[in-house]
């Protein structure tokens, strides 16, 4: 990983975070099994910020290689990413304990947080970066 921080893939945890604290709040109001759901949205909510965090290395790695190489790795790595969310998935299936329902909306707060990506640019990030610098 660059030694820089990125703005994008810090816009895209802090959506993922804030996406998951709205919906936790809602969920704890609505669901008739309030554990479950939260320990399903927090593994789905951290399945999205690792499959962030995971895309950014695999684009910045596959930066350097050549375009057959870098084509392969992309490749392997995405397959990599949809097993982790599959994996994921099957443990809110099995897991008595852990709301399926609340795993699959955890790990759509990637695709919410990359939605509300200017937004969480504009008030949070660029905030980070400029202050103190």
């Amino acid at each position: 990983m660059t030694k820089k921080p990125n703005e994008t893939l810090l816009d895209l945890v802090f959506g993922v975070i804030i996406y998951g604290i709205m919906l936790e709040v809602i969920g704890l109001l609505v669901v008739e099994n309030p554990l479950s759901y939260s320990l399903g949205l927090f593994l789905g909510c951290g399945v999205a910020i690792f499959l962030s965090i995971h895309m950014y290395v695999t684009l910045d790695e596959a930066l350097d290689m050549d375009e057959k190489s870098a084509t392969r790795y992309i490749t392997k790595q995405g397959i990599f990413r949809a097993v982790v969310m599959l994996v994921a998935s099957a443990i809110g299936m099995v897991v008595p304990f852990i709301s399926f329902i609340a795993v699959i909306i955890g790990i759509l707060g990637l695709k919410i947080a990359a939605y509300l990506h200017g937004v969480t640019n504009q008030y949070i990030t660029k905030f980070l970066f400029t202050k103190g610098r």
